[in-house]
């Protein structure tokens, strides 16, 4: 019946049940049928007809007055609600690492913000995992396969990992010809990178080799201050490419042992398979996959 109501309003708005034909899209015959049908249940005459007018009688009239206003209400809540699902605006809770949103992910999702400016977007940065069900995000950004069996995982790419230090500490203590040559230099381990280094031949990535180093000069819990240590000449770190393009690029950093790089770490959009995932989460994701050069 709500349906039906809604169809009289828009006819008694139009002025004719041609005019809301036309403006609704469905047959002149269809919407006579319904309104005939309205009436039938309400037990009387709503609208007297003629071929190309009408006038409401006064029940008419008073479903109109009293109807007009919910309808619309109800019509601007459905409305509101196809546009949150629809992607095109409403709010995003993501969860991410501080470093990889620093140096790589914010100018990303700085361009779509500006593609789409009803999207609100919450950020909560950490380099430690954060439970989804407490903090209520509809989903995180992981670097690395996640253990735990209910998250579903989308691959948005990867970043490579190289072996740097400063053109000073390479003036000090000489080039390094081969990965056996790390025993003898100045480490700075940082995590979340692991302090066993896998090492592979650029140009042969069947060889590998596993160093791990008796001492660190540095052991610090933040890539970007393992980098500063590297940049001050206090040794050699292993850091992602994307904590380093601009240091490379100046020459502040300089790769060590250029023919090998470490592990590439895979970087995923992760969410509960139990956990609806919105239109508009969704085309954030579709984004920084399509978009995102790591």
């Amino acid at each position: 019946m709500f349906d039906d109501i809604s169809l009289f309003i828009a006819v008694v708005e139009a002025g004719s049940l041609k005019s809301a034909s036309e403006n609704l899209k469905i047959p002149s015959s269809t919407v006579s049928r319904r309104i005939k049908a309205l009436e039938v249940e309400f037990g009387c005459k709503l609208l007297n007809r003629s071929s190309h007018n009408f006038e409401m009688t006064r029940e008419g009239h008073k479903l109109f007055d009293n109807a007009y206003f919910h309808v619309n209400s109800v019509d601007s809540i459905i409305n509101e609600i196809q546009n949150d699902i629809s992607g095109d605006k409403g709010h995003i809770k993501v969860l991410a690492p501080t470093n990889l949103v620093a140096s790589c992910l914010q100018r990303y999702m700085s361009c779509y913000l500006h593609q789409s400016p009803e999207i609100d977007l919450e950020l909560e940065l950490s380099n430690t995992l954060t439970e989804f069900y407490s903090s209520n995000a509809d989903f995180a950004i992981r670097v690395g396969k996640q253990k735990d069996s209910d998250l579903t995982s989308l691959k948005l790419g990867k970043i490579e990992t190289m072996l740097v230090a400063s053109p000073l500490y390479i003036e000090s203590q000489g080039m390094l010809e081969q990965p056996q040559d790390l025993d003898d230099a100045d480490i700075i381990i940082s995590n979340p990178l692991t302090s066993l280094w896998e090492l592979f031949e650029c140009a042969n990535t069947n060889n590998r080799v596993v160093f791990k180093p008796r001492k660190s000069k540095v052991l610090v819990n933040d890539l970007q201050v393992a980098k500063q240590f590297s940049m001050s000449g206090l040794g050699i770190t292993l850091l992602p490419s994307t904590e380093i393009k601009e240091e490379l690029k100046n020459q502040q950093l300089v790769r060590v042992l250029p023919n090998w790089q470490g592990a590439s770490r895979d970087v995923y959009a992760v969410w509960y398979r139990r956990q609806l995932l919105s239109s508009r989460a969704s085309k954030l994701i579709d984004y920084l996959k399509q978009n995102v050069d790591f």
